[in-house]
């Protein structure tokens, strides 16, 4: 998780898809070239470790090539949450994820966090791709989720109109106050 990501402890969407999934980790920074936990878990030799980054050499996570490459390990799937700026400013800043195989899937949908303006048409909010990412898992029977995971996007969309809620109704008073002093706390 970018710092900036990490500023954000009540409304970002991956402190929300953390305490989500039960085997998920937070890391905070921009450089994890020499991250202790995250580079022992890489390389745990029952993990098949992946980058979740769209581009060309990204392997859909639902194909039989992703099974295949996965074998019996686990997948251990890295996730960049922050801006697509700040995201990508992460993985040149590491070296040890830029070596990793990326996967991604298929986009079919503009993103349903309607609070947040994205930078392109099918961007999405770190739980959205992580729902994504676990239904093409499920979809290719590397995952048995039953549909649960149904409930990150159930999640999502009730942050997004409680959102949409305060922000239309006039008698809530705002949550920026403009004031002609400079106060330092």
């Amino acid at each position: 998780m970018h710092p900036r990501e990490f500023k954000r402890q009540r409304t970002g969407t991956g402190r929300l898809t953390r305490k989500s999934l039960t085997n998920s980790e937070i890391f905070v920074g921009v450089d994890f070239t020499h991250h202790e936990a995250l580079n022992r878990a890489l390389s745990d030799a029952s993990f098949f470790p992946v980058l979740l980054f769209p581009g060309a050499a990204a392997v859909p996570a639902d194909s039989a090539e992703f099974r295949a490459a996965a074998g019996t390990r686990r997948p251990l799937v890295v996730i960049l949450d922050a801006t697509w700026a700040s995201a990508r400013k992460m993985l040149s800043s590491s070296p040890n994820l830029q070596k990793l195989p990326r996967t991604s899937f298929a986009l079919k949908e503009p993103s349903r966090f309607v609070i947040k303006r994205q930078p392109q048409a099918l961007c999405l909010s770190t739980i959205e791709a992580v729902y994504r990412l676990l239904d093409a898992f499920e979809k290719s029977g590397l995952e048995n989720l039953a549909g649960r995971h149904s409930a990150l996007l159930d999640t999502l969309d009730a942050v997004v109109e409680f959102q949409l809620r305060c922000a239309a109704d006039p008698n809530l008073p705002s949550h920026r106050l403009n004031s002609k002093r400079t106060l330092i706390i």
